[in-house]
């Protein structure tokens, strides 16, 4: 009797064992299964790329965009502002080289201009003025603009150095040691627009300014001669006015403009002046003529017999007579279109 009641004991067990142990295997699966789902679904939401990584453009193209102004990302704010200021610092020392480059230039050429005048100053025996130098000049009623762009004067310093050029050397100093000093201005413009150069001048001093807004040549054969026929009054020549007048058109009067009488309205050899302005009086006449006859080419005005060629044979005579310097024996820039 009591060997059964054990046997049965022990069958009660292992039943109840096996019960547990299937019970426990089926919940161990159940476990297992959503791990590998939980595990599954988490790592393909870690790595989708499309949607949860955000892409910053970098310094290379010119933008950084941060979002975050929480107080923990202030580590990254700070990377920020020192890339920022690290590319801040190297624009303002770009720029402050370029700067200093810049001034370097700038001085160079203002030496060079310096240079230039010197020498034109010493080679001709003038006074040279611009920029600074020539604020508030006027004449005739006239105000003045300087120059103060240095490539600008040194474009009109070199100009002014070939003009030169063309003059016999010693003329200049002679019409300085003969007690007109001639002082040059070089300025932007004048407050009338259609003025291109003026000459101020009396027996003791000659100021000529000259517009680099305009062709500058023209302007200073123009207003060279000026200079030049003042001292030629001055050593007590002149021109006979009826000589003068002689080669003019027998009712013209100085004043008068009359446009088929002009060279450059008609380009007629028989031209009595070379344009209107050498029609305003007998000194702006042989100026204008003087102009022509320092011109690159001949024009046909200045062709032998003509009325023209006739005023600039009698000024190159008169040149030659009054200035130790002008040799009759020398053919002169001046003449060699005559």
């Amino acid at each position: 009797m009591q060997k059964n009641s054990i046997n049965k004991k022990q069958k009660k067990s292992k039943k109840d064992f096996s019960y547990y142990a299937t019970i426990l295997f089926a919940f161990s699966f159940t476990l297992l299964i959503y791990g590998l789902v939980l595990n599954y679904t988490s790592s393909n939401k870690i790595f989708d790329p499309e949607k949860d990584v955000v892409v910053v453009k970098g310094e290379d193209e010119g933008y950084i965009s941060i979002d975050s102004k929480n107080p923990e990302e202030s580590s990254s704010s700070q990377e920020t502002t020192n890339q920022s200021g690290n590319k801040n610092n190297k624009t303002q020392k770009k720029s402050k080289k370029e700067n200093q480059q810049q001034e370097s230039n700038t001085q160079t050429i203002q030496d060079d201009n310096n240079t230039l005048r010197n020498v034109i100053q010493n080679t001709y025996g003038i006074t040279v003025k611009y920029g600074s130098e020539t604020e508030g000049y006027s004449v005739g009623g006239l105000t003045t603009t300087p120059i103060y762009d240095s490539a600008t004067i040194s474009s009109a310093l070199n100009m002014l150095k070939s003009a030169l050029s063309l003059y016999p050397k010693g003329l200049f100093p002679e019409i300085r040691d003969g007690g007109i000093p001639l002082t040059v201005y070089l300025i932007e413009n004048y407050s009338q627009q259609s003025v291109t150069g003026a000459t101020d001048s009396n027996y003791s001093f000659a100021h000529i300014s000259i517009a680099v807004a305009h062709p500058f040549d023209e302007s200073f054969f123009h207003e060279s001669y000026h200079y030049i026929e003042r001292y030629i009054f001055k050593r007590g020549l002149t021109y006979n006015t009826l000589t003068w007048n002689g080669y003019n058109p027998p009712d013209f009067t100085y004043g008068t403009i009359i446009n088929n009488y002009s060279y450059k309205n008609t380009f007629s050899e028989n031209s009595y002046f070379v344009n209107n302005y050498a029609q305003v009086s007998a000194e702006e006449d042989r100026a204008s003529t003087f102009e022509y006859m320092m011109a690159p080419s001949k024009a046909s005005c200045l062709n032998y017999g003509k009325p023209v060629w006739q005023k600039a044979i009698l000024m190159s005579n008169t040149i030659d007579a009054a200035l130790v310097s002008v040799s009759p024996s020398v053919t002169e820039y001046w003449e060699r279109h005559l």
